[in-house]
């Protein structure tokens, strides 16, 4: 089985986030990208007063990209879920899994007490008044639609829970607590952007 750097060591079932973040980040990228040809034209025109802000804030938008719209995922495993979140990753395995619920965004209650919310999975929230219609009808149309919401993905982490309840993983033993660290290539890259953007100020 592959294992991850937390410890899970289930078979990957999904990894997911958001489109709009996914599209975001991308156009944010990309943005970045056009700025930094601008200034590589600049430079090869002999213009270069103010290089230093050009380049700090194409860094900057690249990196603020990344972290905060392309990094963040969620790794569903059939052991265990994994949220990758801006500045830290945390483990949850099943075995420490109390609840999966979806208020705000897909959140973990260990057993411990505590919760583990994911920055890549957020709450949908409804952009229209609701209106009255068959039960049936709601279920099968909005079923298939749910996506990489709170909802869909606690839907599939409740799902792949029960299967290693099934499975006998409760019996098995393994991981039982949660366990959160720093994602330290997520913190470099914006710590550096931050550095990088004081000293274009401050030159």
């Amino acid at each position: 089985m592959e294992q991850d750097d937390q410890g899970l060591t289930g078979e990957v079932i999904g990894v997911y986030r958001t489109l709009p973040a996914r599209v975001l980040g991308w156009l944010m990228v990309a943005g970045a990208a056009v700025l930094a040809a601008l200034t590589i034209w600049d430079v090869g025109s002999g213009r270069t007063e103010g290089l230093l802000g050009a380049v700090a804030l194409v860094l900057g938008i690249a990196a603020v990209a990344w972290a905060l719209f392309l990094r963040p995922h969620v790794v569903l495993r059939e052991d265990g879920v994994l949220l990758a979140n801006v500045v830290a990753d945390t483990s949850v395995p099943f075995a420490a899994v109390d609840e999966i619920t979806h208020q705000w965004a897909l959140e973990l209650h260990d057993t411990a007490g505590r919760r583990h919310s994911a920055w890549a999975v957020p709450a949908k929230r409804e952009r229209v008044r609701r209106q009255q219609i068959d039960d049936f009808a709601e279920t099968t149309r909005r079923r298939g639609d749910a996506g990489a919401t709170a909802q869909g993905v606690a839907d599939e982490a409740q799902r792949a829970l029960q299967r290693w309840r099934l499975d006998g993983g409760e019996l098995h033993g393994g991981l039982e607590a949660a366990r959160t660290r720093l994602a330290w290539p997520a913190i470099v890259v914006l710590g550096a952007a931050i550095c990088l953007a004081l000293v274009a100020i401050l030159a």
